[in-house]
């Protein structure tokens, strides 16, 4: 009876013991399952904002993985969109045309022509774009050799033989032979060329600071408007008297004028 007896408390210590061992390792277990199961959403939802307690966590592992692979795809779009941009425009666009025939027409020549700034030089040197000044202390070159025949006068009246009348004279007419050179007074740039009844052909020119020289009576040979002619140059060549002139004979209808009104060009003259 005794054996009996110490066999069952024997049994009953090894029933004790393998509870206890197994409760040690099932509560291990799940320990371990804890711990893992938070380092993995620590580790892998760095882009979640995880609120820990005893119970609860918000973002699970399948929340966690899509909006991974959406950030993933966003940066991937960013460094095509990047990429596409460094690369600039295909062949195909109808931008890369644009700026390619801007550049043609700005910096590359075609065969036998020049760009559009070479032009432009070419134009304004042509045209004469010059800076002319001109005030009180400058003097004028004669623009032809010869006696005037009648003088400037604006104060009194003065006799014109063909006309045959006394009359003012916001002009001086210088004297000479049909075909002689005609000079520029001065330097200065065309502003007009015109004909009319009593001056024939003309041309007026603009010296700067509200100066003008105007020339009368010339032959069809003249400057164009916005040529540039220094003193001394050609201007054109006496023609035969305008009907206005026929009693004084040829002569250069000589004008100067300041802010348009009259002044006496022998007065500036050498």
């Amino acid at each position: 009876m005794k054996k009996k007896q110490g066999l069952l408390v024997m049994l009953l210590g090894c029933l004790v013991t393998v509870s206890a061992v197994a409760g040690i390792i099932v509560w291990q277990g799940a320990g371990k399952k804890d711990e893992e199961s938070r380092q993995y959403v620590e580790s892998d939802g760095s882009s979640e904002k995880l609120l820990w307690n005893d119970e609860e966590t918000t973002g699970t592992k399948e929340e966690t993985e899509t909006k991974t692979q959406e950030t993933e795809e966003a940066q991937a779009r960013g460094e095509t969109g990047a990429k596409r941009e460094a690369e600039g425009p295909s062949q195909g666009s109808g931008v890369t045309e644009t700026k390619l025939h801007g550049e043609a027409g700005t910096d590359a020549e075609e065969p036998g022509g020049e760009n559009e700034t070479e032009t432009a030089g070419r134009e304004a040197a042509a045209g004469g774009v010059h800076a002319v000044s001109f005030d009180a202390a400058d003097k004028l070159i004669w623009p032809v050799e010869g006696n005037i025949v009648l003088d400037y006068s604006m104060d009194r009246t003065v006799y014109f033989p063909t006309l045959d009348l006394y009359k003012c004279n916001p002009a001086v007419l210088i004297q000479g032979e049909a075909g002689t050179p005609v000079k520029a007074a001065a330097d200065g740039v065309v502003k007009a060329v015109g004909e009319n009844e009593e001056l024939g052909n003309y041309v007026t020119m603009d010296l700067g600071n509200g100066y003008e020289l105007t020339y009368g009576q010339l032959s069809e040979e003249t400057p164009e408007p916005g040529d540039f002619v220094e003193a001394g140059a050609y201007v054109g060549s006496l023609a035969e008297p305008t009907k206005y002139y026929v009693v004084e004979g040829t002569n250069l209808y000589f004008q100067m004028t300041k802010d348009g009104e009259p002044v006496d060009p022998v007065d500036f003259m050498e």
